[in-house]
C-alpha cells in the first residue's frame, strides 16, 4: 500500500512541477529506487520506479524546450539576473541527456503511454524513441549508426579486445600513434555517455 502511495504522489508531484530542477530530484530519486528495486529483483517496484523516471524525464525535457525557448527570447533582449536561464551544468544535467529528454517530450502521448503499459518489454529510452521514429515512417538507418555498429562487430570478430593494446600501438607509425593518443580521450568520454542512452 506505502508503495502505491509513494508511487501515485510521485506522479501527481512530476505533474506539478513547474521547474528542471524540481523534476530531476524526482527522476533522480526514482533512478535511485529502480537501481535499489532491481538489486532486490522486486520486478514491480522496478517497473513503477522506471514509470516514473521516464514520466519525470519527459516533463523535464517539455520544461527544458521551454528554458531554451526563453533563454533564445531573453537574449534578444538585456538579460537580467532575475531572468537569467538556468544553465544544464548548473542543473546536473549533461548535454546528452537534455537531448533526449526534449526527444522524449516530442512522443506522442499515446505512444509513450502504450511503450509503459507493454507488459512484453522493458522500455528504454532508445525503444520508445524507436518506436515513434517507426510510426512516423523514418525507419532508414543512419550511416553513423551503421558505420559504429560495423566497427564494434569487426572489433568483437576480430577479437582485438584479447590483444594487449601496446602490441596494436607498437605495430603504428609515430604519426598513427599521435594520432591515436589524440583521439582515445575524446572516444572515451563519447562512450561513456552508453550509460545514459541505454537507460
Amino acid at each position: 500500500m506505502n508503495d502505491l502511495v509513494r508511487y501515485d504522489s510521485m506522479i501527481h508531484a512530476i505533474a506539478e512541477c513547474h521547474r528542471v530542477d524540481e523534476v530531476k530530484d524526482i527522476r533522480d530519486k526514482a533512478s535511485a529506487l529502480e537501481a535499489y528495486a532491481r538489486q532486490a529483483k522486486n520486478v514491480d517496484a522496478e517497473r513503477k520506479a522506471r514509470e516514473i523516471r521516464f514520466r519525470a524525464e519527459r516533463k523535464a525535457g517539455d520544461l527544458l524546450h521551454d528554458m531554451r525557448q526563453k533563454g533564445a527570447r531573453a537574449g534578444r533582449g538585456k538579460p537580467t539576473a532575475e531572468h537569467k536561464p538556468s544553465t544544464l551544468k548548473g542543473l546536473g544535467i549533461s548535454e546528452t541527456q537534455s537531448a533526449r529528454w526534449q526527444q522524449l517530450a516530442n512522443v506522442p502521448e499515446e505512444e509513450f503511454e502504450a511503450a509503459l503499459r507493454d507488459p512484453e518489454t522493458k522500455p528504454t529510452t532508445n525503444s520508445i524513441l524507436a518506436g515513434m521514429k517507426a510510426v512516423n515512417g523514418a525507419t532508414k538507418m543512419d550511416n553513423d549508426s551503421l558505420w559504429i555498429c560495423g566497427r564494434l562487430t569487426d572489433f568483437e570478430r576480430m577479437k582485438l579486445a584479447e590483444r594487449p593494446f601496446a602490441d596494436i600501438l607498437g605495430g603504428m607509425t609515430e604519426n598513427m600513434q599521435a594520432d591515436v593518443r589524440r583521439i582515445i580521450p575524446k572516444f572515451t568520454e563519447w562512450l561513456m555517455q552508453i550509460e545514459e542512452v541505454t537507460q
